[in-house]
């Protein structure tokens, strides 16, 4: 299109639209996150990286690992945990390059899961799961949980 000039020696600033902002918490700069709303997972989970266990206790032989990506823990006890898993993330059960775990990890969506250990079968089984279809490692999600719950940064 052709600019029109009044010779006020004012030069012509094209205005570009910015792209949608990001959506969430961002998980750079998040340390933990509040979850309510749900009694199953109501607490404070705190981030874990590689190579932090994010479950379990090592001595009773039921323990997982971050392995790539962050996750967010809480709720631990000896065979009991809950964790917040990013798309990518991916969880193994050693801390140096074990094999990954049954949790499903990486699994393309944001999740929140109730995880328990069965020593007599050495497996790992969630009790209970939220979804939220958000393919963003770089943000937790704050609305579009299914069952509904509320995350806020601590």
């Amino acid at each position: 299109m052709p600019r029109l000039s009044l010779g006020l020696g004012v030069q012509a600033v094209s205005k570009v639209k910015a792209g949608a902002a990001p959506s969430g918490i961002p998980v750079a700069s998040t340390a933990s996150v509040v979850i309510s709303g749900n009694a199953t997972f109501n607490g404070t989970a705190v981030k874990k990286v590689n190579p932090q266990q994010c479950f379990g206790v090592p001595v009773f032989g039921g323990a997982l690992f971050v392995d790539t990506g962050v996750v967010y823990a809480y709720g631990a006890s000896e065979n009991f945990g809950k964790i917040l898993i990013p798309p990518q993330a991916l969880i193994t059960d050693d801390p140096i390059g074990g094999t990954p775990d049954k949790l499903g990890t990486p699994s393309g969506a944001w999740r929140l899961v109730d995880v328990s250990y069965d020593p007599e079968y050495s497996s790992y089984d969630i009790l209970s799961t939220v979804n939220n279809s958000s393919t963003d490692d770089n943000y937790i999600p704050t609305s579009g949980w299914s069952p509904s719950i509320t995350i806020t940064a601590a």
